[in-house]
């Protein structure tokens, strides 16, 4: 690859001696939060077990009521993509708020959910996908975002432990979630054609245009509930605030990928990661550029995806960029100037 091309580690905002790098010293104590649905903060660890937080950036001086989805949708002018598609379809910044306005309305409409309720979302990378996560916390709910490959004990282990009752599905990815019989999970699919399928609601249970005004959650709130892999037992969920979805963008992003508007990020990890949540959803978004959502995203699938849309920011595993590597010849990947990577040994 080019001399222009930087190569960065990515895997969690910056850590300096036992601190997060996100604050100016904070008080542990939560402030006042939006959720009526109360077990996430409830099952915080107790303060005097938090980290010191800092935000010594002037770009982490967070309001006290923050939802982190809608910042991310506020910036771009409504034409601009945002998100785009192997198949040639592209969403614009407009599209993509309409729809996640949709989708939060038929979510706190007939679906019954309320702030703080958690939301399972599991399907390929795709953007309804990215659509549904954002019209969650916009709703002020809590996204847990799991792999469309996950078996259903895994599943289930999840659900128990977040106690998870609503769960938005790819139509694709929904056999595994059923067998798990999850007691009390109410599953709505999309994708689909079935009548009651979350596509079809939203194409009924509002107007065109009409606005859903995100719920005034606090920057303490919990926004993400994100697994480990069990590899070492239990799956453990580690409970991101919306600040957090923020602070990502606003450090490493910010500062060491440096997007401006005209790149393009793309990769291969899947959006129940939050490796992908923040290289293809929250990094572009918040710098008002835009992703290419690949379903199949394996090293033979991604060199003609640079070369045709132009990728400029690629995210991958070290495995991956080494098969690339062998497979160069023919592809033009001149556009790349930063290539993230997370998970293994570089």
């Amino acid at each position: 690859m080019s001399s222009p091309t930087r190569y960065a580690r990515c895997a969690c905002p910056p850590r300096q001696r036992g601190r997060t790098a996100m604050a100016a010293p904070h008080r542990a104590e939560p402030s006042r939060s939006a959720h009526v649905d109360t077990f996430a903060r409830e099952h915080l660890p107790p303060p005097d077990q938090w980290p010191q937080l800092r935000f010594d950036l002037p770009e982490l001086r967070y309001p006290a009521r923050l939802n982190c989805a809608a910042e991310l949708l506020a910036g771009p002018p409504g034409d601009r993509p945002v998100f785009r598609t192997a198949t040639g379809d592209t969403w614009s910044y407009g599209l993509l708020r309409d729809r996640v306005d949709r989708i939060a309305h038929a979510l706190t409409g007939e679906l019954g959910v309320v702030p703080g309720n958690r939301v399972l979302l599991r399907g390929p990378t795709t953007p309804w996908l990215a659509a549904c996560w954002l019209a969650v916390l916009k709703a002020g709910a809590v996204a847990v975002t799991v792999l469309a490959q996950q078996r259903p004990h895994e599943l289930g282990a999840i659900c128990e432990i977040a106690r998870v009752r609503h769960a938005l599905c790819d139509v694709r990815s929904v056999d595994d979630l059923a067998k798990a019989e999850i007691p009390g999970l109410r599953i709505t699919t999309y994708g689909g054609d079935a009548p009651d399928d979350l596509l079809a609601r939203t194409a009924a249970d509002t107007a065109p245009g009409t606005p859903y005004p995100a719920v005034d959650t606090a920057a303490d709130d919990v926004a993400l509930i994100a697994f480990t892999s069990g590899t070492t037992g239990r799956p453990k969920g580690c409970m991101h605030f919306h600040r957090d979805v923020l602070a990502i963008a606003d450090t490493f992003s910010r500062h060491v990928l440096k997007p401006d508007p005209d790149d393009v990020f793309a990769g291969s990890p899947p959006l129940g990661f939050t490796f992908g949540l923040g290289g293809l959803v929250i990094f572009p978004m918040r710098a008002g550029a835009s992703a290419l959502l690949l379903e199949q995203a394996g090293p033979r699938q991604l060199l003609p995806a640079v070369a045709e849309h132009r990728v400029s920011v690629l995210f991958t595993a070290p495995t991956a960029y080494r098969a690339m590597l062998d497979e160069l010849d023919g592809y033009d990947v001149s556009s790349l100037r930063r290539c993230v990577s997370a998970g293994e040994n570089l």
